[in-house]
């Protein structure tokens, strides 16, 4: 059973859904098989499962599963602070608890598990952010991600991303897959599993679509997909004088 639960938290994306076909797949099953395996678990009458979640000394939120409730998706939003929370729980019966966090903080320190480094410079008259990272040499073959995310006035195209995918004897000969989030705010590259390049470089362009004063760094995050405790993440920011619109 805690398989299935692993599975699908791994898989998972923050709203709910899944980032793949197969990982469509493997979700579905994984949760048939939970659905199946908790169908035991359920306590009766007073037998109920309660979990109750709090902060500190207190307890702020309770939730009652029972057979009537048991496969209901049940949403508690925190207050945007900082702290540690807690849950208890009482009864008989098996709860998938999952924690989903949205933050922007551009001070804070990484674990350089990557090496992963980012400049931006003007190529052509346009923007570019060039990302140099290296993968781990004695690691099993996995699949990484690499998701940027565009600093507002900014997008990715896929004209400009297919172009540097045509290039063959750079960073981007390690990419099998792209994906463009958000309308052009976010960027994600899968990195091949089995690609014998280590320390690779992308130089990635980015469109301006408007002026932006005073932006906020941009974030890039690189990620083993499989086991996303392993993940680097950085910020960029674009200089403002060199700023041009491309109609």
């Amino acid at each position: 059973k805690q398989w299935y639960q692993r599975r699908v938290a791994i898989t998972a994306g923050e709203n709910g859904g899944f980032r793949s076909s197969q990982d469509t797949v493997i979700g579905l099953q994984a949760l048939s098989k939970f659905a199946e395996a908790i169908n035991a678990d359920m306590g009766t009458g007073n037998d109920d499962l309660v979990l109750v979640i709090g902060k500190g000394r207190s307890y702020f939120e309770k939730v009652i599963i029972n057979n009537d409730n048991r496969l209901a998706v049940k949403e508690v939003i925190f207050a945007p602070a900082i702290g540690d929370y807690k849950i208890k729980w009482t009864g008989t019966g098996t709860a998938f608890v999952q924690l989903v966090s949205t933050y922007h903080i551009s001070g804070f320190e990484y674990e350089p598990i990557f090496g992963l480094q980012s400049t931006v410079s003007m190529v052509d008259d346009m923007q570019s952010v060039s990302v140099l990272f290296t993968l781990p040499r004695d690691a099993p073959s996995t699949m990484y991600l690499l998701e940027i995310s565009a600093p507002t006035g900014m997008v990715f195209t896929k004209a400009l991303v297919e172009g540097q995918m045509q290039l063959t004897d750079g960073g981007f000969s390690t990419i099998t897959r792209y994906d463009i989030k958000q309308g052009g705010q976010r960027l994600q590259l899968y990195i091949d599993p089995e690609t014998r390049i280590k320390e690779i470089a992308l130089d990635i362009p980015l469109h301006s679509k408007f002026a932006v004063a005073n932006r906020m760094p941009a974030q890039i995050s690189l990620v083993d997909y499989y086991n996303p405790s392993l993940r680097q993440t950085i910020f960029y920011e674009v200089d403002d004088s060199e700023y041009v619109i491309m109609e």
